[in-house]
């Protein structure tokens, strides 16, 4: 019996060593079913890509608490039942926004680093700074409103001033569709003018194409994109 029992004492040893291995094998090739693999090149150790990959996580594996986040989409409540407080119109910085469109230039899993409220009339168009990864984009539109727009900001554009009703880039050429001028108010890193008031435009290329300037007296800011269905858009609260 004690040869018996030395066998399988031995046995057991040797499968847990084994699974240690396979283990530790899967961890270091990143093919453990929660790991996420790093967006666009960015460092494993990017304390703002562990903070989304670990939200993410939280979110697939659906796990809920009092106080941990939870997805919304829209507003509304997950099907398991969270809150509906988190909407375009109540980010704050450091809050996720999970973009699933179906554009893979655009979708992805961003953190919130900056937020302009533009207010023209009786009406709020919100404009979320994000980052994913090193990637930004400008998520944009009324809270309300069944589509959103997902822009990449662009540099060296050479606009100033007044911008002409018809601007032509590598994509499409693009018409005005509409101004408007209204107050702002921008919080966290938004790369904005400090000035109360901003002249908006948007601008067609043709189907999903857009194009949103910001006119900030004499800088002008720029960002070429597509319209998404806000549907395809959901939320987690950083904290």
């Amino acid at each position: 019996m004690t040869i018996a029992g030395a066998f399988w004492v031995g046995v057991l040893a040797a499968r847990r060593l084994r699974d240690w291995g396979e283990g530790r094998r899967a961890i270091e090739d990143g093919t453990s079913p929660l790991a996420l693999a790093a967006a666009g090149g960015a460092a494993p150790d990017d304390p703002r890509t562990r903070k989304i990959r670990a939200l993410v996580a939280e979110r697939l594996r659906h796990v809920r608490g009092p106080t941990g986040p939870v997805a919304t989409v829209r507003g509304q409540p997950t099907p398991d039942g969270g809150p509906a407080d988190l909407d375009l119109s109540t980010l704050r910085m450091g809050d996720v926004v999970l973009i699933e469109s179906g554009e893979g230039d655009h979708d992805g899993d961003y953190i919130v680093e900056g937020i302009a409220h533009l207010r023209e009339g009786g009406a709020t168009t919100v404009v979320a700074m994000m980052q994913d990864a090193g990637k930004p984009r400008w998520l944009i539109g009324p809270p309300a409103s069944q589509d959103w727009f997902i822009v990449e900001p662009v540099t060296g554009h050479g606009l100033v001033g007044e911008p002409p009703r018809n601007i032509t880039r590598e994509r499409a050429t693009y018409s005005l569709m509409r101004r408007g001028q209204g107050s702002a108010a921008c919080t966290g890193r938004h790369d904005r003018p400090d000035l109360p008031r901003v002249a908006t435009y948007l601008f067609s290329g043709g189907g999903k194409d857009v194009l949103w300037l910001e006119r900030w007296d004499h800088e002008v800011l720029l960002g070429e994109g597509k319209t998404i269905d806000a549907t395809s858009v959901s939320f987690l609260p950083g904290s």
